[in-house]
């Protein structure tokens, strides 16, 4: 792990503009359907935040270390739909994890995840690597706008979508690029293209 200190920063984001916006946003409630180029197209918000010291993995957990985790816990999701964590090469990349299915290795190694602005903020200050395949990477930064659930991801994926603007950008992003990730049942969200890194609060640097 790397150590971040704590500190205020003025981020600026940037994701692909959709009907339901970012965070619950409605950009088009007066549009029957918008039409490219105003929709799909790249939009960006500045979000001033304030963090806590704190530390992050350099890398994301891998294969080999959840299942060290299922065989010590015997831990099981209540809904196991597309559950493949820990059966992959050992070295690659944890996939095939939701959101609760994340939380629960992370809070069994004593950490958490971290937050979308953390991760931000440590890849762009060149602390964080990643590991092969390229898989975005789940947050702790879950929200609601009243109707659904989601969680951001960050840092992109190796598999490109490609036919439709409608398809989830693939690739590699920069660390200011976020994804919108619905919360849906039955293991919807597990995917081969979606891992996660740990990360842990800091005491605070009192000199």
């Amino acid at each position: 792990m790397v150590t971040v200190d704590g500190g205020r920063h003025d981020l600026l984001v940037r994701h692909r503009v959709r009907e339901t916006g970012l965070y619950g946003e409605a950009p088009y409630v007066d549009e029957w359907k918008p039409l490219p180029p105003r929709l799909h197209h790249t939009g960006t918000l500045r979000r001033p935040v304030q963090l806590g010291r704190f530390a992050i993995d350099t890398r994301e957990v891998t294969h080999g270390q959840y299942a060290r985790f299922l065989a010590a816990t015997g831990y099981r999701p209540v809904r196991p739909e597309r559950f493949t964590a820990g059966r992959g090469p050992a070295d690659a990349p944890v996939t095939g994890v939701d959101l609760a299915d994340a939380r629960a290795y992370a809070d069994w190694a004593g950490l958490r995840l971290p937050t979308e602005d953390e991760w931000q903020v440590a890849a762009e200050a060149g602390l964080l690597s990643r590991r092969e395949p390229l898989v975005w990477n789940l947050t702790e930064s879950e929200h609601s706008d009243g109707r659904t659930r989601f969680v951001i991801l960050k840092g992109g994926c190796a598999y490109r979508a490609e036919g439709s603007d409608w398809y989830l950008d693939g690739g590699p992003q920069p660390p200011d690029v976020s994804v919108k990730l619905l919360l849906t049942g039955a293991g919807l969200t597990r995917s081969d293209s979606i891992g996660f890194r740990c990360a842990a609060d800091l005491p605070g640097d009192d000199r």
